[in-house]
């Protein structure tokens, strides 16, 4: 079953849940793929110009030459846990990683335990997607696909569910406090005030001699999983639209500049 929410967040349970919200419990994503999963991550990656030979396991990903790879190596690949429970998965917060890796999940769950699982992600870039998105259709479980995007495709879910009529918008310098919605909140760590890794800042002066941004596939040829460090401690951040990586604020103070 494909569920696709659209501007909100919806209650669900399962034997086996699998989020990017915060659980109880924290999962690899190690796990063969199914045919199915093979496709997903193929087609993914040929319509980002980016095709890859089809993977067997989802830790092939740390093996894959391609500038889109670095995105996927944020995830933790080791061993998926499938015991009944509800579980965060953890794996980089950028389209279209969650929804590749999602979808070849729901594949793979299927095909082990059939129904009873429920697997939750978020992606804007779906539309693009929506003929991958209709192979879970037929599946016993459910996949969810949030997302902030509307877009005539949702029709291709089993349920779409859209709660954004009432969107307001407020002036919030004009607002003495603001409290944001109950949503999934991305376990990142803090940034780092004081950069003393002389690669880091190898890269991030690179980059910011370059005009601000740099082409990823340069900066992971050159710098390789400094790439990703950097990115971790909020110096950089990663486009996923123009495959670039651009400086942030943090970044220029960690300069001087």
């Amino acid at each position: 079953m494909l569920e696709i929410v659209i501007g909100s967040v919806v209650e669900g349970k399962a034997e086996r849940h699998y989020t990017i919200c915060p659980a109880d419990k924290t999962t690899g994503i190690g796990f063969e793929l199914t045919p199915e999963g093979q496709l997903v991550f193929t087609t993914v990656f040929l319509r980002m110009n980016y095709p890859i030979a089809p993977p067997r396991h989802t830790s092939d990903l740390l093996q894959c030459a391609s500038p889109l790879c670095l995105l996927f190596r944020f995830a933790d690949y080791s061993e998926l846990q499938e015991e009944p429970g509800q579980y965060q998965m953890k794996m980089a917060f950028a389209d279209p990683v969650q929804l590749a890796i999602g979808l070849a999940l729901a594949h793979y769950l299927d095909a082990k335990y059939g129904g009873g699982w429920l697997v939750e992600v978020y992606s804007d870039v779906w539309p693009q997607f929506s003929d991958l998105l209709a192979t879970a259709k037929p599946l016993e479980g459910i996949l969810r696909v949030y997302t902030s995007v509307y877009d005539s495709r949702a029709v291709i879910a089993d349920r779409a569910v859209m709660a954004v009529s009432s969107l307001t918008y407020e002036g919030l310098a004009m607002k003495k406090e603001w409290r944001g919605g109950h949503l999934c909140r991305p376990l990142i760590p803090e940034p780092v005030a004081e950069v003393r890794d002389e690669q880091v800042l190898e890269l991030i002066k690179t980059v910011w001699e370059s005009g601000g941004f740099l082409s990823l596939k340069y900066a992971q040829e050159r710098f390789g999983d400094i790439v990703i460090r950097a990115s971790q401690m909020g110096l950089i951040k990663i486009d996923t639209l123009t495959l670039t990586i651009r400086i942030t604020d943090l970044g220029l103070r960690a300069l001087g500049a």
